[in-house]
């Protein structure tokens, strides 16, 4: 069990949060394990959700950038129940496991383009050192995107980074709530967790 209980998902009667929590099981992105620490506090299972929904799901940037963005993260930090998750958005809008598989050495990757390469390079810098993120990273920030797109790819990576690592110390797994649904999990972590 996680170092944080759950809140029974059940006992939740507000109904703006009753629907993040179905949301959760639909989508799968974020979990309803997370989402379930979240509601201890509503205000803060609320806001993550506003947030979620406006920068990650929605937003200035495409969706897929942001889904490497936070795939890289999760890998790079460890976070094993994150890094296990991938957006129905992203899977529909077309990356596969293949794109996911090379995001930790995203510089020799043959299927990332180089837009994809330059989020990365700011998905690292900010992960693991901002001075990384030296004249060569903005160049190419700024041939790819707009100034506005920055903005929303940094503020979605210190938001997801946040997330992610508080998540990590709290040890939950995926399933801890149930299986009824496998909706958001990578292609393995699904297969094993239907197999026990």
């Amino acid at each position: 069990m996680p170092r944080i209980s759950y809140v029974d998902p059940a006992s939740i009667t507000d109904p703006e949060l009753v629907g993040y929590i179905e949301d959760s099981r639909k989508y799968g992105t974020p979990r309803v394990e997370s989402q379930a620490i979240r509601a201890h506090v509503p205000a803060v299972l609320r806001t993550f959700n506003q947030s979620w929904q406006a920068v990650f799901r929605e937003g200035v940037l495409e969706h897929n950038i942001k889904e490497l963005a936070r795939v890289y993260v999760a890998k790079t930090l460890d976070c094993g129940y994150c890094a296990g998750q991938r957006s129905h958005l992203a899977t529909a809008g077309g990356l596969t496991e293949r794109e996911f598989d090379e995001v930790i050495e995203f510089r020799q990757s043959s299927v990332l383009s180089a837009r994809e390469k330059a989020a990365l390079l700011l998905a690292e810098a900010i992960a693991w050192d901002p001075l990384m993120a030296d004249d060569e990273v903005w160049a190419q920030l700024h041939e790819h995107f707009t100034e506005p797109q920055i903005v929303e790819l940094g503020y979605f990576i210190g938001l997801t980074m946040g997330q992610q690592k508080f998540l990590k110390t709290l040890a939950i797994k995926h399933g801890e709530l149930g299986l009824e649904t496998t909706a958001g999990l990578a292609p393995e972590v699904a297969a094993a967790l239907t197999a026990q």
